[in-house]
């Protein structure tokens, strides 16, 4: 999928690859209905469509995975997070650089310091695993 900025949010975080959302749903036999139900929805066709990967995962979703199967985000959706996670070090890089070359005001410094601290936070967390 060609992912563009000038989409939603939600779509820009729309991907094709494995998620893990039918394994825990039957993992403790619940039905779509049951989880559609659970997430908000009336109609059940959604929880389908969420596991076939032809709907948008929407954070309230992800928020209620957590929530229910009390599991970490990524462990349900983890081409997600690493798809939001590499475009966002690649934006911070353009960012950065482009910050780099304008006048060092105290703004500047400001959002300087933030995208390196990012980078460091990323760069730390990438190392554990």
């Amino acid at each position: 999928m060609i992912v563009r900025r000038s989409q939603p949010a939600t779509l820009r975080c729309m991907v094709k690859s494995e998620n893990y959302l039918r394994a825990r749903r039957r993992q403790w036999q619940l039905t779509q209905r049951e989880l559609a139900f659970l997430f908000g929805y009336t109609d059940c066709s959604i929880v389908s469509r969420l596991e076939r990967h032809e709907r948008t995962i929407t954070p309230a979703v992800v928020h209620a995975c957590q929530l229910l199967f009390d599991c970490e985000p990524t462990d349900i959706f983890p081409a997600l997070f690493e798809q939001a996670e590499a475009g966002l070090v690649s934006r911070i890089h353009e960012l950065h650089a482009r910050l780099a070359q304008g006048a060092r005001t105290t703004r500047t410094a400001a959002k300087l310091r933030l995208l390196e601290e990012a980078l460091a936070r990323l760069t730390a967390q990438y190392q554990e695993v």
